[in-house]
């Protein structure tokens, strides 16, 4: 099976313009993102989708590979599919990177490789990790998604999902009476996801779906189109970067790995 890594990577983002270059640990964004993704077992190639020469100019920098691809495209799914069509290469699985996560495990896109490989008839993998506590339930940046007993995912959602109908979760003391195995049934997803081309191309041709509209989350429009997503779990938390305020947290995820 061969697998591309495409790292979408966008310079004007609104909350944080030139987010994939700033600095953590003395190191570009992307560049973090692009390293994991290459030391990922099972990916064969990476490359960053960008549409700014200044993305372009930094990926140079550290030798990655980077395609330009239309500022107007409206997603970095749409970027992830127009790199695969400019590459012109055959690949069995097409990755897409979220290029502000640059925390993202080399395992855990290994983990995700592995599904698909493990899976021929599935035509989407993604991952998700534990909750480290219980206060991230209550924070919508952090999604949420839950599974079948295949390990398909049935639905994501940034509000805490499932509902504990017969405990104090959502009751304002609720903390004092949370037990383990009930936070083990949250769980929290990646910014990760895994294509068969065939796959990806049809999604960038559905129109926006009122769920993924709702929840502002692309993923339900495959969940409402019928698309089966594969959920590879894993141990280690990634965090994406959305503001100036989330680079520290970054860093200090990758310090306690000793990456920073």
């Amino acid at each position: 099976m061969r697998t591309l890594a495409v790292l979408p990577s966008r310079y004007a983002a609104t909350r944080f313009p030139g987010k994939p270059l700033a600095l953590i640990a003395g190191k570009p964004m992307i560049q973090w993102v692009w390293e994991a993704a290459s030391r990922a077992a099972g990916v064969d190639k990476v490359v960053v989708a960008t549409d700014d020469e200044r993305i372009c100019s930094a990926v140079h920098d550290f030798d990655g590979q980077v395609v330009i691809t239309d500022p107007a495209l409206p997603s970095g799914t749409d970027r992830v599919a127009a790199a695969l069509e400019m590459l012109g290469e055959p690949f069995d699985v097409v990755l897409n990177i979220q290029g502000d996560e640059p925390a993202m495990h080399p395992e855990t896109i290994a983990a995700v490789v592995a599904l698909m490989a493990a899976n021929p008839e599935l035509p989407m993998g993604t991952a998700a990790c534990p909750f480290a506590n219980i206060d991230e339930l209550f924070n919508p940046n952090a999604v949420k998604v839950v599974t079948d007993d295949r390990g398909h995912a049935l639905y994501f959602s940034r509000s805490p999902i499932p509902y504990l109908r017969d405990s104090s979760l959502f009751a304002p003391d609720f903390r004092p009476w949370m037990r383990p195995e009930q936070l083990r049934l949250f769980k929290r997803h990646l910014g990760l996801y895994a294509y068969r081309p065939a796959t990806l191309r049809a999604f960038t041709q559905l129109p926006p779906h009122p769920l993924e509209q709702a929840e502002m989350l692309e993923q339900l429009r495959a969940l409402a189109a019928g698309m089966a997503i594969g959920v590879a779990e894993t141990p280690h938390l990634s965090l994406g970067v959305d503001t100036p305020a989330d680079v520290q947290a970054a860093e200090h995820l990758l310090k306690e790995r000793n990456l920073a």
